[in-house]
C-alpha cells in the first residue's frame, strides 16, 4: 500500500514540476519597452501572463507575455486593480531569442503606476534616462 502512496505521488510531483518551463527563450542581455493595450492580464503562478493588443512595423496583433511569480509582482507592488482589459500600457520585456513576438516581463507601467523589478521611469513608464533601474536591476527568473 506504501508503496503504490508513493508511486502515485511521485507521479503527481513530476506531472507539477513538467508545467513549470524555463525561462531559456528570453534574452536577459537585453531588454525592450512594449507599448499596446491590455487584453488579458493575469498575475498568477507559476508566471504572470499577458496578452497585450500592439502595433508596430509588423500591423496589429495580439501578443503574448509572461513574467515572475505573482508573489514577486505583489511585493513589486502590484494590486489586483492594477490592470484591467483597454489599459494602456508599457511593458519593460526580455525578448525572445528567436525574435519572435512574445517576452518575459520584467515591469510594466500603466495607469500611472510602474510595478516590476526597475528599468522604467515610475513618472512616464518609459525606459528610465539615466540608465539606472528604477528599483533594482532587471533580473532573471
Amino acid at each position: 500500500m506504501k508503496r503504490s502512496i508513493f508511486a502515485a505521488a511521485a507521479l503527481l510531483s513530476a506531472g507539477i514540476a513538467s508545467a513549470h518551463h524555463s525561462a531559456a527563450p528570453f534574452d536577459f542581455t537585453k531588454f525592450v519597452t512594449i507599448e499596446g493595450i491590455v487584453k488579458q492580464f493575469k498575475v498568477e503562478n507559476p508566471h504572470t501572463y499577458a496578452v497585450v493588443t500592439v502595433t508596430d512595423a509588423k500591423g496589429t496583433r495580439d501578443v503574448e507575455y509572461e513574467g515572475h511569480s505573482a508573489s514577486n509582482f505583489y511585493r513589486a507592488g502590484f494590486t489586483r486593480d492594477s490592470v484591467r482589459p483597454g489599459d494602456k500600457i508599457a511593458i519593460l520585456i526580455a525578448p525572445r531569442k528567436d525574435g519572435g513576438d512574445g517576452g518575459f516581463i520584467n515591469s510594466f507601467t500603466v495607469n500611472g503606476v510602474t510595478v516590476g523589478f526597475g528599468g522604467l521611469s515610475p513618472s512616464t513608464g518609459k525606459p528610465d534616462a539615466s540608465g539606472a533601474a528604477t528599483s533594482s536591476a532587471p533580473k532573471q527568473p
